[in-house]
């Protein structure tokens, strides 16, 4: 595992270090992320997900993507219910707590400790868990309301998420039998190997400048949801399912994903605290790399 986690931050380093140093300058991971978000990602998750087989992932698999983010969604409508939040940061709670950085750093962990092979799996959960994201959860956040709230319109927020539709036709080629021509696949194939690093480096750009000043409490709620309460649930749920294998292991590590970058852009269309949230990503992230050791025995041992 060490090797993995000095992999990561030498890469990450590079970007924080080349945005320091202004070799990338300022505004620069915009085009990154562009590129990654409307090309690359696309790219990798349609190839893999259509490579990979679907007959061998049944219910349990659709359960361990889906019922530790619905555990996380509700323990958030609880401590709302019970007076222990307010209903804005409720919100906040539901979906960041559940939106993990399952693609930008889930993709590069995942191959680097499970192997290529756990790629094609890892594109199935960024997949699954999008999906449950930005319907179901979207959903019990709508619920969460004192008086008068800021209608939840996620319409236009949907239909942006290149995501979310690469994924779709990805699992669409992959439950049809379909098969890529071969110089699309290729082509595609190539795009998609430069996600990995890319990726890595621009989350380090991003971090430049970031600094976690106050809102301290509620930093640690978030990540403490996201990093520890959401894997705990998901080894609880396989315990109790016989869930195991290679996809059990990749599911795993995914649910333990920092907060996602992408719950910037949720935080700015519906009028969360894009402050703590930009907080929470750099927390987050930071506290991952010590986990890692944790994520690592626990996967080893119940998985």
């Amino acid at each position: 595992m060490t090797p993995i986690i000095a992999n990561l931050l030498l890469i990450l380093s590079a970007g924080w270090l080349f945005r320091k140093y202004g070799i990338v300058q300022e505004g620069a991971e915009k085009a990154f992320n562009q590129y990654l978000y409307y090309l690359a990602l696309p790219a990798l998750i349609i190839v893999k997900i259509a490579d990979t087989p679907l007959a061998g992932l049944g219910w349990q698999f659709i359960a361990g993507n889906t019922l530790p983010l619905l555990g996380v969604m509700l323990a958030a409508v609880a401590l709302w219910k019970a007076g222990a939040v307010d209903w804005r940061f409720a919100r906040t709670l539901v979906i960041v707590s559940a939106l993990g950085n399952t693609v930008y750093f889930g993709f590069p962990v995942s191959a680097m400790r499970l192997g290529e092979q756990a790629l094609g799996y890892a594109a199935i959960v960024a997949s699954l868990q999008n999906i449950f994201v930005f319907t179901f959860g979207f959903l019990i956040m709508t619920l969460i309301c004192d008086k008068v709230c800021p209608p939840a319109q996620f319409l236009r927020l949907i239909t942006r998420n290149v995501i979310l539709w690469s994924s779709v036709a990805g699992l669409l080629l992959a439950g049809s039998g379909l098969r890529l021509p071969g110089l699309v696949h290729q082509a595609l194939g190539d795009i998609g190997r430069t996600t990995l690093p890319l990726s890595l480096f621009t989350i380090g750009v991003g971090l430049y400048g970031k600094r976690v000043r106050h809102n301290l409490p509620r930093i640690a709620l978030l990540s403490g949801f996201k990093l520890l309460l959401m894997p705990l649930f998901f080894l609880l749920l396989s315990g109790l399912t016989g869930f195991g294998g290679l996809s059990a292991r990749v599911v795993f590590l995914q649910v333990a994903m920092p907060v996602a970058v992408m719950n910037y852009v949720v935080a700015r269309e519906f009028d969360f605290d894009a402050d703590l949230v930009s907080q929470s990503i750099l927390f987050s992230t930071l506290a991952f790399f010590p986990l890692l050791y944790l994520y690592d025995w626990a996967m080893l041992k119940f998985l």
